[in-house]
């Protein structure tokens, strides 16, 4: 369990926590890997199950206000709003009092929606928003098929190259700083502070912020 958890935590979570990338999604064994991952990370990362296979999960984790700043996007709703997401979530409705929704309302309202989608859809692609990929990119990704790309790093590039090439490189420091930490290595976050990494034990693996 313990070598499963590691990889998910380098290899998928590392730039959430990392505070470069607003969630993540991977595949787990079950509940209990899934309680036990949750009791490693910091407060401020959620999970939500997007599928449930025999004994494996496909989880979204994400990092609450990064979700929110990234998804309460006028572009991005509007987007949703186009594929068939209710208009009063993407309005800013909670529901039948119409008042306004909060911004973490509004989050796990959508969630719920994603949620719903994954049940109708194989893999609905619009989960390319709630990943942080930039819209033009998930947007080129549903138009060309998945063909046609400029760029295939951590997701596959329709628009902006140089910016995306950026984008990967941080994830991959936050990947390379994520393997310090669990070999107990002196690493620097993207910011550029150099922190000491410990060895997870009773306490929580720290968020490498960019303060």
């Amino acid at each position: 369990m313990q070598s499963e958890i590691e990889s998910i935590i380098i290899n998928q979570c590392s730039p959430v926590l990392c505070g470069c990338k607003p969630s993540a999604l991977f595949m787990i064994q079950s509940e209990y890997y899934l309680s036990y991952l949750s009791t490693l990370l910091p407060a401020d990362i959620g999970f939500t199950v997007l599928r449930k296979h025999e004994n494996r999960l496909l989880v979204l984790a994400f990092d609450k206000i990064s979700l929110e700043k990234t998804i309460l996007n006028e572009v991005i709703l509007k987007l949703l709003g186009g594929l068939g997401y209710p208009a009063g979530i993407c309005r800013g409705d909670t529901g039948n009092d119409k008042k306004q929704a909060s911004g973490t309302a509004l989050v796990f309202m959508l969630l719920d929606y994603l949620k719903k989608r994954f049940e109708l859809k194989d893999f609905p692609h619009e989960v390319g928003f709630f990943l942080g990929y930039p819209a033009e990119d998930v947007l080129g990704f549903v138009k060309h098929r998945g063909e046609n790309y400029k760029l295939c790093g951590y997701w596959k590039v329709y628009g902006n190259v140089n910016r995306a090439r950026k984008c990967f490189n941080r994830y991959d420091f936050c990947r390379e700083s994520m393997k310090n930490y669990f070999y107990g290595k002196t690493g620097s976050h993207p910011g550029g502070n150099t922190v000491r990494f410990s060895l997870p034990g009773e306490s929580k693996i720290p968020a490498f912020r960019n303060q």
